[in-house]
């Protein structure tokens, strides 16, 4: 059975993640060097790829306890006193680490990134995740992280799995606008598969499904949403994840609440904290609490630019006071928040102080808008 060392993980033996250009890695978070011709649908099964070499050495060195590169933004985590994504797939009733045999184990959940069909343009992003990126990123850096402005994943060796499955995670681009996702969870229904499988989405909440959509997702097992609320403060949430409709995206929210029961939905909160949206974390996760919506602020680390570990000492102190003299609801919100400030002082990066100022003024350009007037509290 699963090894229980602090390093054990269960994607690794269960899991996969495509991206919208039919690369493949362990999971979402991974991050080591390794040639991404050799990992895609492209050149391989999904199944040739979870039985290649590469990633059985990486299962091989995890039960052997030793800490994988690639996975060193759970390992971030957890030094920091926070439970990170590795414990949470752990913990997880469907595909954690209570049902895995490491001697006898098979695909039963994927995370696709179908495409980068986006309808926003973050400025945590790349054009592998929204297409909308794309002239940007050809104008500041004179190259694309996508080789194309549209990407679209080959999912036929995915089909034969879905008998399988257990747990199916869509992320982006905005998954809800692409439509090979709408065509493959109609494939599962029609083959009685459905019933057994859980979704999760990674959605900008700027979007709301047709109701022929939330019909189907009534066929599945269960629905998990992880809604990307950066900030309640309009000025803020616009900033980050440029071209969002901050009204529309609360409505939203608001309305995936009251149909929760009925559809069963969990609404999780996933906002990613930068130097753009950090000022007013406690209110964004005290507006969450109220509804009753669980939250997992999570830090950012790439760019490294936009990290909170780049703000200059004046102005972490800023953020600092601010967390400290805030009136917290629930000291729920408060020990997140505590969480958050302890990574911004964990490291000093101030080196790339300018480098974000640079990137932030190409943005501000490039889409009239202006860093001073969403964050007017800081000193530059």
């Amino acid at each position: 059975m699963a090894n229980s060392s602090d390093t054990f993980c269960s994607v690794l033996w269960n899991h996969q993640m495509i991206d919208g250009t039919g690369r493949v890695k362990p999971c979402c978070r991974y991050a080591d060097k390794f040639k991404p011709e050799e990992h895609t649908l492209d050149n391989y099964s999904i199944q040739q790829i979870f039985d290649s070499k590469f990633q059985n050495n990486i299962r091989q060195r995890i039960l052997a306890g030793e800490r994988i590169e690639g996975c060193k933004r759970c390992y971030e985590e957890e030094d920091n006193n926070k439970k990170s994504l590795r414990m949470r797939h752990n913990e997880h009733p469907k595909i954690g680490s209570k049902g895995i045999n490491t001697n006898d184990y098979k695909l039963e959940y994927l995370e696709l990134s179908l495409s980068n069909d986006c309808n926003l343009m973050c400025r945590m992003c790349d054009s592998r995740y929204s297409h909308k990126l794309f002239d940007e990123e050809q104008e500041y850096l004179g190259r694309t992280y996508s080789k194309h402005r549209h990407t679209r994943a080959n999912l036929s060796s995915i089909y034969p799995h879905l008998k399988d499955m257990k747990f199916i995670k869509f992320t982006g681009g905005e998954p809800l606008i692409i439509k090979d996702h709408w065509t493959l969870l109609e494939y599962a229904v029609e083959h009685d598969y459905a019933k057994n499988i859980r979704l999760n989405y990674s959605t900008n909440c700027t979007v709301w499904p047709k109701k022929r959509i939330v019909d189907i997702w009534k066929q599945f097992d269960h629905i998990e949403l992880a809604i990307s609320l950066d900030s309640i403060m309009p000025q803020e949430n616009e900033y980050q994840r440029h071209l969002t409709n901050h009204s529309q995206a609360l409505a939203n929210i608001e309305k995936y609440v009251e149909i929760a029961d009925e559809v069963g939905i969990n609404i999780n909160a996933r906002p990613t904290i930068t130097i753009y949206n950090a000022y007013h974390l406690p209110e964004t996760l005290e507006w969450l609490w109220e509804r009753n919506i669980k939250i997992n602020p999570t830090h950012l680390t790439y760019p490294e630019h936009l990290a909170l570990t780049v703000l200059p000492k004046n102005n972490k102190q800023i953020i600092q006071h601010k967390y400290d003299n805030f009136v917290y609801k629930d000291n729920s919100i408060k020990e997140l928040c505590d969480y958050i400030a302890k990574y911004m002082h964990s490291e000093d990066r101030s080196d790339l102080w300018n480098q974000f100022l640079k990137h932030t003024t190409f943005w501000d350009n490039s889409r009239s808008q202006n860093f001073n007037d969403a964050c007017p509290y800081y000193i530059i």
